[in-house]
């Protein structure tokens, strides 16, 4: 029985490596539309464009990890993403985050 325990953990620590190394930082550039800020719909379009094209970077960013590289990417976006909303701080913007949470 300790066998598979042993087994077990060294198979999770290898999957979840590349989590890890995707807490790495990464500059991107992002260009904002701010007069579509004004309105919520307008940042809502402004959010989903801006997370299409950090879950694109992201998944370039992770394409070589042989395991885990779904939950890399997917952990490289959720943080670039709160990074660009802190960075972007409009309202309507952050509300567009929020909803996109909940959905």
């Amino acid at each position: 029985m300790k066998r598979i325990l042993i087994a077990l953990a060294v198979a999770a620590s290898v999957a979840t490596a590349p989590a890890f190394a995707a807490s790495e930082r990464f500059e991107m550039a992002v260009q904002v539309d701010t007069a579509k800020l004004e309105t919520p719909r307008g940042a809502l379009v402004e959010y989903e464009r801006i997370k299409g094209e950090v879950a694109e970077r992201c998944a370039a960013e992770h394409k070589d990890f042989p395991f885990g590289g779904e939950l890399a990417t997917s952990i490289c976006a959720k943080n670039t993403m709160k990074s660009v909303v802190q960075k972007i701080a409009n309202p309507n913007f952050t509300a567009a985050q929020v909803t996109d949470a909940v959905r």
